[in-house]
């Protein structure tokens, strides 16, 4: 086990957190794409997929609520 700093501590939570959002993106387009095969296999109007389930870009703002959610965890004293 490596001994980090409270520094790289934080990098690396900050940096789960955006992978956790990148993968929730992914999952997401996976999605969309599937959907929109359907209703192209249906000769349905795609125009209510792309409403529906074009995946949403997380912000900035929003990788930093999931790390400090997690940060949480590192500073719990139970």
């Amino acid at each position: 086990m490596s001994n980090k700093n409270p520094f790289e501590i934080r990098f690396d939570v900050l940096n789960m957190a955006k992978e956790m959002m990148d993968r929730q993106y992914e999952m997401a387009q996976t999605q969309f794409w599937t959907q929109l095969d359907q209703y192209k296999d249906a000769s349905k109007d795609i125009t209510e997929v792309f409403e529906k389930y074009t995946p949403k870009m997380y912000q900035p703002s929003e990788i930093m609520e999931k790390a400090e959610e997690l940060y949480k965890f590192v500073v719990k004293k139970d």
